[in-house]
Parts: C-alpha cells; structure tokens; sequence
C-alpha cells in the first residue's frame, strides 16, 4: 500500500473515531509498527493528528486565526528527509526536553536537529526559558510561546538543506554580553581520531567562543554521523562533556566516552 493511501485511511479513521491506537493504525493499513510511527510522524507536523502515548488523536479544532497561526509556526514540516534521519534526530531532540528546566537561557545551534528541539521545547511546560540562536527556523518553532523568550542573533542568511540560519563574523562581539546555562549544538562528523568536525567553516569562531563559555555543553549527535569527517576539524570528541545519542550508537565510540568521563544521554 502507497503511503498516500496509508495515511488517508489513518485519517479517515481518526475522523470517524477520534482516538485510535497504533497497533490499530498497524492492522487498519497492514503497515509495519515503525512505518506507522513514521507516518504518525508526518501527519503531525501537518498539523492533521496529534500523536498520544500509543496512538494518535483528532486534532482539537481551533479558532481559523489559531489555526493559521499554528501552522505559520510549522514552517519547516514540508522539508523531505530520510526517515532514518528524522526518527534519530527527533528521538535526540525530545531527550533534550528532559535536560532543560524552567528557568534555563540556553543556546540552541543550527541544524534539523536544533529545530527539532525548538519544536519540542514549544509543546512542553519548561518556563520562563531563554533561547539564544542563529537557527531561524527553530527561533519560528518557539515565536509563538508566552514562556519562552527568543533572541535570534542577526547576520548574513545561510539556507541549508533542512533549516536556515544566520551567520556572520560580528556575532561574536554580540555574544560576549551574554550568558548561557546550556548550550545544545550538532556537528557533521564524528571520528575517534580526527575528532568532531563541521562542514561550513563560518561556524567554526561562533562554536569555538561557546565551547569556552558555556557552563554545561551538550551534543546531538545522531547515529549517521559517527565515522565521519567533515571539511574542518572543531575539537576533540572528549572536549564535550555531555552526549546524546541514539541507542545503537557504535560500541567503540560509547566505550571512549566511558573512558573519558563524558555523559551520555541515549534517546
């Protein structure tokens, strides 16, 4: 069955019963459990089910001013990505929520990843938060929460394949009258030897600053990105305090960070 025909029936059968669960959803579509959550996935960020604890839901029905402030806000849901990328870096991203609380200034880093958290940090009850960012696309992801204030740091607009951010030399002065509890970030690469590494190079001062000034450091880094070198090298895999990674993550790299006392947080 075509995933077009899957979800149709999915929310054909969400209109009709309002709740369903997912092993229904499974029997309903003939669909594997993974394949079921992916498409669960999907039709959330459209904004047209509202996932559950082993299900989903009709979505509740809003004002139409509600509802096109909703999906304004959903401005990244459209972006195609491998769905072994999204379901790794969404299960990242949600074990992040665990690691803030109410009260944090944080500063959240470019990348799918860090939009991702912005999107989860928005539906979750953490108040009175502080984000700084160059991650346009997560800065939208939480323009919409009362509890939550958002400093996007201007510069020169960099459109990557799965979010936009903004990149510019003078954001180093701007971040020197600031201060960050917490700082979440992704990298392109990770290697045992060469460390961890980026492939835009314009990162490299904003990164370097915040590695130094930044009380409690976290990485997001999903499994593809393991065995890996990007074009410039950042900085040795245990010069990160804290990781959070998925569960199948290569042993060798788990041990090192054991070895290294670096915390790691599996999602």
């Amino acid at each position: 069955m075509l995933a077009t025909e899957r979800k149709k029936l999915i929310l054909d059968y969400l209109d009709q019963n309002h709740t369903a669960s997912t092993q229904t959803l499974c029997d309903l579509t003939g669909a594997s459990l993974a394949t079921t959550r992916r498409d669960l996935a999907q039709l959330e960020e459209k904004g047209l089910l509202t996932r559950t604890h082993g299900g989903a839901q009709k979505p509740e029905r809003s004002a139409a001013p509600e509802k096109d402030k909703s999906n304004y806000f959903q401005v990244f849901s459209s972006i195609k990505m491998a769905d072994d990328q999204f379901e790794c870096k969404n299960a990242i991203a949600q074990k992040s929520i665990d690691l803030i609380h109410s009260g944090d200034i944080l500063f959240v880093g470019a990348g799918f990843t860090g939009s991702l958290l912005c999107r989860h940090l928005n539906k979750s009850d953490k108040k009175g938060i502080t984000v700084v960012t160059t991650n346009i696309t997560g800065a939208l992801e939480l323009a919409s929460n009362h509890d939550i204030g958002v400093f996007l740091l201007g510069g020169n607009i960099h459109l990557g394949s799965n979010h936009i951010e903004t990149l510019d030399e003078s954001i180093i002065q701007n971040l020197r009258k600031l201060y960050f509890d917490k700082l979440f970030f992704t990298i392109d690469g990770a290697d045992l030897e060469y460390g961890y590494s980026i492939t835009n190079r314009a990162q490299l001062p904003l990164y370097n600053y915040l590695l130094q000034n930044v009380k409690d450091i976290y990485m997001l880094l999903n499994e593809s990105k393991f065995n890996k070198r990007a074009f410039t090298h950042l900085c040795s895999l245990d010069s990160i305090p804290n990781v959070i990674t998925n569960k199948n993550a290569p042993s060798q790299y788990i041990e090192y960070f054991k070895e290294h006392d670096v915390n790691v947080y599996f999602a």
